[in-house]
């Protein structure tokens, strides 16, 4: 069964009110947790329909649906499973479209590319 919900504000009988427009509008439209290494792959993601390597260091996600443009908000964490420290630089080499976004994945000194294990990525703006 499918339907359509209207409403201006959300209330909660102990929290207060919140209009929707903060739901809408402020909740991320995608997010992905991505393992670089090896065969890349994600972990668990939302609104990803694609995952492409593009060699060391360098992850493009494509939305399942894409977002009105190329002007959203991206951010990410990186973290690692050994010893070895990273840095990530989003977007990477080209700007961010409306169906696909990027990432660059670097050895803490940025001295060379490398492929980090624990990536986690969101994407906050409007869909198209």
């Amino acid at each position: 069964m499918a339907g359509t919900i209207a409403a201006d504000t959300l209330t909660h009988s102990t929290a207060g009110s919140l209009t929707t427009d903060y739901v809408v509008n402020g909740s991320a439209k995608a997010w992905a947790n991505t393992n670089m290494s090896g065969t890349q792959a994600n972990r668990d993601s939302f609104n990803i329909a694609s995952i492409t390597d593009g060699g060391s260091g360098v992850t493009t996600l494509a939305f399942t649906n894409s977002m009105n443009n190329g002007n959203y908000s991206s951010v990410a964490e990186r973290g690692t499973t050994n010893t070895t420290a990273y840095e990530i630089s989003l977007p990477y080499n080209t700007a961010n479209t409306s169906s696909q976004y990027s990432w660059n994945g670097f050895s803490v000194t940025y001295g060379a590319v490398a492929d980090v294990t624990v990536v986690s990525t969101a994407i906050f703006g409007d869909l198209a």
